[in-house]
């Protein structure tokens, strides 16, 4: 009997596990690049909002305070995009136009593309993800990281200048919006690039991230997404509504305060830039949480007497007294939300799915709709202290609680209702 002889043959390797990138010359150019990137995003940002402010100051002949005090100005403007807190001789000022703070997220987003989508070779390099350090490296989150730690002391930098005037800022109210801003940056690069799958590293880093993410959190994002969409239409067309009825009272404010051409313009855009505000007003209203200006209360019923400043967007708000009646059922909307949202439960889940299962799905999702109307209605309220006007907004947590409880009250019932249906379904004999 012959043995045949074969040819040793080495196996392929498979993929390893990615290493960390060594610290080259070019490693620390792009960690320094990152670095320079968020301090740059500081500047542009600051000069957005300048320029304006700049132009109103040069154009308007009544104007008495100097360039220094205006360039002061323009930095306190900056600052309160990032909802910080500005001292000024009479009060401490906290709020945040929400249009004004999307100027530092847009460049924030723009620059973070560059900082982590423009790693040499990202586009053909398929790591292996082995665990959270390779993942970690695929998703270039040191160099993210980096960004956003630059861009908060530069910020704290640029703010610190203001102390120098007559309207300083607070430091430390100046954090959290400083790193909410490049940080949810970096998570819109991260999540539209995994929609696109342009870039096979990034991708494969958030497929690591997703299979990682409980179901229940998967399944309950985008139902919850979805009716934050559908909330903001009608909050917007609410607001809309008002300010067309109660058009020639708003007119006649902007007469009373004769702020000349220039002055009328930089007034009109600071109320635009609002207008994310009341939205988030309006949804304060929708769910009965209410709004609140200084001493005057909007709720459902009636509106309370009170002092408003001399802001003509204001004057949209109803007369002092009670509202007409029915106004209550206004809370049909958030609860036809959480009717969608139940729907949405039924469908991404088996047929065979106990009902308790497809609540879960339900009330996560509710749980994600409260979560982002207490942080936007943290970002959209805010007040002169002390004052009359104490509160300016929405009470956060009181909208976040009536929110969940009446999307939640119509989840739950559109879900027992579809399960109820399929169980019945599923129990026929088969003819």
């Amino acid at each position: 009997m012959t043995v045949l002889e074969r040819p040793e043959t080495t196996p392929t390797p498979g993929p390893g596990p990615q290493r960390a990138p060594v610290l080259t010359v070019r490693r620390v150019g792009e960690i320094l690049g990152a670095a320079v990137a968020g301090a740059v995003c500081v500047v542009l940002s600051l000069l957005v909002i300048a320029v304006p402010t700049l132009l109103a100051w040069v154009t308007d002949e009544r104007s008495t305070a100097t360039l220094g005090q205006s360039a002061a100005v323009s930095v306190d403007l900056w600052a309160l995009a990032h909802r910080a807190q500005i001292i000024t001789p009479a009060a401490e000022v906290v709020f945040a136009p929400l249009l004004l703070t999307a100027l530092p997220l847009l460049l924030c987003w723009y620059a973070a593309r560059q900082v982590i989508l423009s790693r040499p070779g990202l586009a053909h390099r398929v790591p292996h993800i082995g665990g959270w350090r390779s993942a970690w490296h695929a998703l270039g989150a040191t160099d993210a990281t980096v960004f956003v730690l630059s861009y908060l002391f530069a910020s704290l930098a640029l703010a610190h200048t203001a102390s120098f005037g007559i309207a300083p800022v607070r430091l430390h109210s100046l954090v959290p919006g400083a790193v909410l801003i490049p940080l949810a940056a970096v998570v819109l690069v991260w999540w539209r690039d995994h929609r696109r799958e342009e870039h096979p590293a990034v991708d494969a880093g958030m497929d690591w991230v997703r299979g990682r993410t409980p179901v229940l959190i998967r399944r309950a994002v985008p139902p919850a997404v979805e009716v934050l969409v559908a909330l903001a239409a009608v909050c917007f067309l609410l607001v809309l509504g008002l300010l067309l009825l109660r058009g020639e009272r708003i007119l006649t404010l902007y007469g009373s305060l004769d702020a000349g051409l220039a002055g009328t313009a930089v007034l009109t855009l600071a109320q635009l830039a609002a207008l994310p505000n009341l939205m988030v007003w309006a949804l304060g209203w929708l769910s009965g949480a209410g709004l609140t200006v200084g001493t005057v209360h909007v709720g459902w019923s009636h509106s309370t007497a009170g002092d408003l400043p001399l802001i003509p967007v204001l004057g949209a708000l109803p007369e002092p007294g009670s509202l007409p009646p029915g106004m209550g059922a206004m809370v049909l909307v958030p609860v036809m939300a959480g009717a969608w949202i139940g729907y949405r439960a039924v469908e991404v889940t088996s047929r065979l799915s106990s009902w308790w299962t497809k609540a879960q799905v339900a009330l996560a999702a509710c749980a994600v709709v409260g979560l982002a109307t207490l942080v936007l209605g943290w970002l959209a309220s805010g007040g002169l202290t002390p004052g009359r006007l104490g509160r300016i907004g929405v009470e956060p947590g009181l909208l976040a609680g009536l929110l969940t409880l009446e999307v939640a009250a119509g989840a739950l019932v559109v879900v027992s209702l579809l399960h109820l249906v399929r169980a019945r379904r599923l129990s026929r004999p088969a003819s």
